[in-house]
């Protein structure tokens, strides 16, 4: 460093001018005024200003390394603001100015200190809901590459054993959906907002929100966020298909009264020969309708999940016996017979309630989808720990196609027939509801032209 650009020479130099100049000014004072002829004292003259600027030199000298030693401890301390320890405290001088300086630096590096603390703290939390969030997340340039991108994200683009920071998004394996959105807000400046089905994991339904990043009119960058919408999306498709399929099964009954209803009014009502079976069609579509309405009630409480079971062990060789006797007229119309094969005193811990609900809608489907003279079966065994139930009949069966969906709200293999014998496609819903309740499981094996077998198991 130049000694001669340095503060400290600059504070000595001012020392040195300003003591000459007061000297030279008293000295011509004096001369002025007679009290020192320095006309007669050319030795002496320069002997004072010689003696005045070692002088000057010397008290210079040392002001300055004081003030410079000060100025050093300042610009050191400041030094190591700037790398970021803010811990660090500069020692207070002696001398007013300084000391003020060094203590305001040192308060604002405490200032400092606790807002890069508390920046680090939110730093850390940002970065751990970043990494954890169940939303796939990823941060891009203004020219697509990749700056940050989560686990999820990586999962849903194909991440896998190299690391995609620093690539472009066109260059990702897997997920061209999140690719294309965040491109699209990119090239557009514009949000963007769809739903899609991901190729790579068909089903699966994702909703994706790519918003570009604007500096002075300029986009920077963009941030997507793609999260998984499948449940929702399933549960609004049930929903939707719920009430289309309640609206319909209302409107058959409610039409075929109405129309009974109107024939009357006009004066089938006087006509003794038709007139009581429009009475009759109107009696039995409203048992119709209560049907309907008491099976949405119990499948609504069954889902609910307000509908716990009371558990008690029960005999189920008699809980069958006794709730095929409140079938019996149905199975005596059908020409069915019963057989119950349950071992005697076999138990399981369930709701005798629910439990008989479940086999009255497991019996009745049995003798209605069961050929004219068949039998229906019904057996039961410990198999790990539960009772196996199963109600085999002798009917047509099923065909393959219909069993994965066979326990589906108002699923039926053949609507037609099932209308006719006043199914409302709700029992075998039901059915699996209120199993489910006990911690059991529901399933069928059928064929065609071999009947089927319905089974559940309940906790024995």
């Amino acid at each position: 460093m130049n000694f001669f650009s340095t503060l400290k020479f600059r504070i000595l130099l001012s020392y040195v001018l300003v003591v000459l100049f007061a000297l030279a000014v008293t000295l011509y004072l004096l001369d002025r005024s007679g009290a020192l002829p320095l006309h007669g004292l050319p030795g002496g003259a320069a002997q004072a200003f010689a003696l005045s600027a070692v002088f000057a030199l010397a008290v210079g000298w040392l002001v300055t390394a004081l003030l410079a030693r000060q100025f050093g401890e300042i610009v050191a301390g400041s030094k190591r603001f700037a790398s970021g320890d803010f811990g660090y405290r500069i020692p207070v001088g002696s001398s007013g100015e300084l000391r003020k300086l060094s203590e305001t630096l040192n308060y604002m590096a405490g200032e400092l200190g606790t807002k890069a603390r508390d920046a680090e703290l939110r730093r850390l939390e940002l970065e751990a809901a970043f990494r954890d969030m169940p939303e796939a997340i990823l941060v891009a340039d203004g020219a697509g590459v990749i700056t940050r991108i989560n686990d999820r994200a990586r999962q849903l683009m194909g991440v896998k054993g190299f690391e995609p920071e620093g690539m472009r998004l066109s260059g990702m394996p897997a997920g061209p959906e999140l690719s294309s959105a965040a491109i699209k807000a990119l090239s557009s400046g514009q949000a963007v907002q769809l739903e899609v089905e991901l190729a790579s994991a068909p089903g699966m339904v994702l909703g994706i929100s790519a918003s570009p990043v604007v500096e002075g009119g300029a986009v920077r960058g963009c941030v997507l966020v793609a999260r998984d919408v499948t449940g929702p999306r399933r549960l609004e498709n049930l929903r939707k298909d719920f009430v289309a399929n309640v609206s319909h099964e209302l409107k058959t009954p409610l039409t075929a009264i109405k129309g009974s209803a109107e024939t009357l009014l006009s004066g089938a009502l006087e006509d003794r020969e038709h007139g009581p079976a429009f009475a009759r069609s109107i009696y039995e579509q409203s048992v119709r309708l209560e049907k309907l309405v008491a099976d949405l009630l119990n499948i609504s409480y069954a889902e609910s999940g307000r509908a716990a079971p009371e558990t008690a062990a029960l005999r189920l060789g008699e809980l069958v016996a006794e709730t095929a006797a409140g079938l019996a007229a149905l199975f005596a119309a059908r020409g069915v017979s019963l057989v119950n094969a349950v071992p005697a005193g076999l138990e399981a811990r369930a709701d005798r309630d629910k439990l008989s609900q479940v086999l009255i809608n497991l019996l009745d489907n049995a003798a209605k989808f069961n050929r004219e003279g068949g039998a229906v079966k019904v057996t039961a065994a410990l198999e790990a720990g539960f009772v196996k139930v199963t109600v085999e009949d002798e009917g047509p069966g099923i065909p393959a196609r219909h069993l994965p969906h066979i326990f589906e709200r108002f699923y039926r293999v053949d609507k037609a027939r099932s209308r006719e014998l006043g199914g409302t496609g709700l029992g075998l819903s039901i059915v699996k509801h209120l199993v489910e309740l006990h911690g059991g499981s529901v399933g069928v094996d059928s064929a065609e032209g071999r009947g089927s077998a319905f089974w559940f198991t309940l906790p024995s």
